[in-house]
């Protein structure tokens, strides 16, 4: 779908004899048509900065990807284009595919401290979750990681059994 635009549209929507607030908002009008035009932003800045010397107080009301959302003190909303490109979200939303098997694995390492018994339970959850991980098509490098998991899981396991062992003795 192509949006066919005026380009000369935008020069007269900031007419003088318009108040500020209808000259916003034939602006707006104009940007959600076409976001790029040069024009239209750039008298959507002169535009407010006479605003902002009339009355000094926007509101920030929410934004878009594209758009700020503002109001006036007088209750008038309208959008601001963004200049910039939108930051990247850290920590990142999609997990990697190995995060579960090495969280169980963290969790198992943690585990030996009381004699093991965390371990004993917790270690095989960490293999579990790696096999599952080989299940599915993954990368190489998830791949390597799902290994390593089960490795460490097993050599983590029968550590934690002979603390159990130690243990029994201890106790017995």
């Amino acid at each position: 779908m192509e949006i066919i635009t005026e380009p000369s549209s935008s020069l007269h929507l900031a007419n003088t004899s318009e108040t500020l607030e209808e000259s916003v908002t034939a602006l707006n009008r104009v940007l959600e048509l076409n976001p790029e035009d040069i024009d239209a932003r750039q008298r959507l800045y002169e535009t407010m900065q006479k605003i902002l010397r009339k009355d000094a107080f926007l509101a920030y009301v929410g934004e878009t990807d594209v758009n700020y959302k503002v109001r006036t003190f007088e209750e008038f909303q309208f959008i601001h284009p963004k200049n910039r490109a939108m930051a990247e979200l850290f920590p990142p939303q999609n997990s990697p595919p190995a995060q579960t098997a090495t969280h169980w694995l963290g969790l198992a390492v943690v585990g030996l401290i009381p004699a093991g018994l965390g371990t004993l339970i917790i270690s095989p959850l960490a293999m579990i979750a790696a096999i599952q991980l080989l299940r599915r098509p993954i990368q190489a490098i998830d791949r390597r990681r799902a290994w390593i998991v089960m490795i460490g899981a097993f050599i983590l396991w029968l550590i934690a059994l002979v603390f159990f062992f130690i243990l029994f003795l201890h106790l017995a």
